[in-house]
């Protein structure tokens, strides 16, 4: 049950990062 919730928690923060890379690639692209 935690683990469960950690990795929900990890596939939240890896999508953010991965939106935060897309913004950060579009502005230097």
């Amino acid at each position: 049950m935690k683990n469960e919730r950690n990795n929900k928690q990890r596939k939240e923060e890896e999508k953010r990062a991965e939106e935060m890379f897309k913004k950060v690639h579009l502005q230097f692209a």
